[in-house]
Formats: structure tokens, sequence, C-alpha cells
């Protein structure tokens, strides 16, 4: 699986590039321990398979310090049972072992087995604390899963956010298909968190994002434009960039219209020929439309659009020729430092979140000429 979307990615947005041990995610931690749990929910007004859509849900949480760790092994456990909650353990362990079976054609058997037992931050069903927590609904790539960006999500929850996810499963099967009516289908997935998190007593849903990478980046912005309850957007290279003549005839989405301040964290620009052979499109810019939101773009460069989620930088049989696996690295732990102080901005009223996005890279202890950060103010 892991693998199929890797390709998919790279034919539409980019090349990349070789892995050589666990991946290391260069961040330390906030002042909170991370707790991990999992909840079985269903959607019974939409169908998958006859039966109400499930809703795998993932939340990371403030938690106390106490108990061991999970291992990257602990969340690829979560794929056997993504779409069947009645799954027996055996089937699980088959759905998984199918799963890998793609990276393992071409990765070797040594370095997946050092990624699954690499020691990540959070611990299992570690007790939460207490008090009132900002939100941030994440939602993955095409045909993903919940822990597409588990390190991401674990540096949000230790600094204080509860990070909630569910799978992109399609409209009756595991796997989507590249259309409106399946962007829309994981916009609705968004729109049923954020009802759930006003169910949670460490959540303030007053307080609350949507996060995406890649399809998740345009689902989220759809479901923002008809949730005013998301008080901010994260694009991970999101495909709303993209994607700009099939968005425009959704008759809901008025970019104009939007008042929810988004980041947006893109890939390095594809070399002119690229753009020859597959044909971007051009025909306008959902961003630049987004005249009454505040509007940060931040170009990272070392970074192609698969580097955006860590579960293909672990599993994937990718190749670094410009950049190194290092710098992609020290660009994705970047990234995420973006992510935070933008939300910490947006959520938590810190302006010092906000002037960090437009630090110099020498300023954000990065080599010059890593990112570029512009911002679009909105014009009110």
């Amino acid at each position: 699986m892991f693998r199929l979307i890797a390709v998919f990615l790279l034919v539409f947005f980019s090349s990349s590039a070789g892995a050589q041990q666990a991946f290391p995610f260069h961040n330390k931690p906030g002042a909170y321990a991370v707790g991990f749990r999992t909840v079985q929910q269903s959607d019974p007004s939409r169908s998958y398979k006859g039966k109400p859509r499930p809703i795998q849900t993932a939340i990371w949480y403030p938690a106390q310090k106490d108990g061991q760790p999970m291992r990257y092994d602990d969340y690829l456990q979560l794929l056997g049972w993504d779409d069947d909650f009645t799954r027996p353990p055996a089937e699980r362990d088959k759905v998984l072992a199918e799963w890998l079976k793609f990276v393992n054609e071409d990765k070797p058997a040594a370095e997946v087995a050092a990624e699954r037992k690499a020691v990540l931050w959070a611990v299992r069903d570690a007790k939460a604390l207490p008090g009132k927590f900002p939100v941030v609904i994440y939602s993955p790539s095409i045909s993903s899963n919940v822990f597409e960006n588990a390190e991401m999500m674990e540096f949000l929850a230790s600094h204080g956010y509860l990070v909630i996810a569910s799978p992109a499963l399609g409209v009756d099967e595991r796997w989507q298909k590249d259309d409106l009516a399946h962007a829309e289908l994981q916009a609705a997935d968004i729109r049923f968190l954020v009802g759930y998190a006003q169910t949670l007593p460490e959540a303030d849903p007053s307080r609350l994002a949507a996060a995406g990478f890649s399809w998740g980046g345009m689902a989220n912005v759809l479901a923002a434009a008809q949730d005013d309850r998301i008080k901010a957007l994260v694009c991970l290279d999101g495909t709303v960039r993209y994607r700009h003549e099939m968005l425009s005839k959704v008759p809901y989405l008025k970019p104009e219209q939007l008042r929810t301040p988004l980041l947006y964290l893109a890939q390095r620009p594809p070399p002119f020929e690229r753009g020859l052979k597959f044909k971007p499109d051009h025909s306008g810019s959902i961003l630049l439309k987004m005249t009454g939101a505040d509007v940060y773009l931040l170009t990272m460069y070392a970074m192609e659009h698969v580097h955006f989620g860590t579960s293909y930088l672990r599993l994937d049989p990718l190749t670094f020729e410009e950049y190194s696996r290092e710098e992609v690295a020290q660009s994705y732990a970047l990234s995420a430092r973006y992510v935070l102080n933008f939300l910490n901005g947006a959520l938590k009223g810190d302006k010092a979140g906000f002037d960090y996005l437009l630090k110099k890279p020498g300023q954000v202890g990065v080599a010059p000429h890593t990112v570029h950060s512009q911002h679009f103010p909105a014009k009110l």
C-alpha cells in the first residue's frame, strides 16, 4: 500500500529518493507527555459495504508521564482493522502483511524491521491530563492511514494540542478514487470528527484546526467551506493548490469568502520539463483567491511531495539525490515547527507564532535558501 500511494504521488507531483535507516525526527518534545488511544466509531448517515461507514479514530493527547512509549509497529497494526472493526487478529495480520509486501519487494527487509522497531513518544492509553486543549483534525493523503504523520501529531500533542485523525477510505471500498466525490467524502469525515471533538471533555472545540497532507489538504478546505467551527487550516503540499479547475465547479467553495487563516507548506518547484510532461493546472489559484483570510505559503526546497508524509519516508523505497535524506529530515522537522507556530498563532493568539513563519532561514536554525516564506494578508 505504502509503495502504491508513493507511486501515485510521484507520478503526479515529483520524483524522490533512498532511505538508509530508521527515520530521524529532529524535534524535541514539548512540555507534555503524549498519550495515544483509538476509538471505533461509525457514521450511520453514510454506508460502507452495506453497513454504517466505519471511522477508525486515532487520538493523540497531553498525558501524564507514565508507561512505555509505543514502537512504530504499534501504529502499523492499525492498518489491519481501519475499515473493518470485526476483522479477527489473524485477518488483521494478513492485511498488514499484504501492505508491507509491496515495501519489501524493493526495500531491504532489515530497513523495514528497523523502522518497525523505532521507538516514538506516545504511550498507549496513557491517562489524560485534566484541562481543555485546542484541537487539530488531521486528514491523510489519498487512501492513506491515520498514522501517516504520527511524528508530527505526537509533536503537536506534546505542545498541548489534542489531535484526532481517521483513515482515508473510499465510498464502498478501502481505496479512494481521484475525483471530487471522494474529496467531498473525506471532507465529510473531517466534519464528523469535528462533531466528535465537541463531545470530548479534554477538547476546546472553540479552538479547532483542520490539517491535511496532499488529498487531505484539499478535503480540509472543502470541510472548512461548509463548517465555520474550523478556525484554521494547514495544508502539507495540499492538492487544493493543484486542482483549481476541479474545485471551481464546487458550488459552496467560494475562496474569497473564506475567513479561515491557512498555512500552506509546499514542495520545491518542479522542473519546467516535468511540467510539460504532466501538465499542471494553471487555470487559477485557490490560495490567491482567499483574499478574506491570512495565507502563509512556505516553500520547502529540500522536499518533494512525498516527503511530507513520514510513513512514506519510513517504509517506501525512496531515493535521495539532489538533497540527502538527512536534509529532508531536517526540513520535515522544520515543517513541523512551522505547523506548531502557525497553530499557536491561530488558535492560542500567540503573535510570535505568526512572526516565526516569516523569519529568515538562519533565524530558525536552518541553512540559507532552505525555505522561502510568503504572506498574503487578508484584505477585508
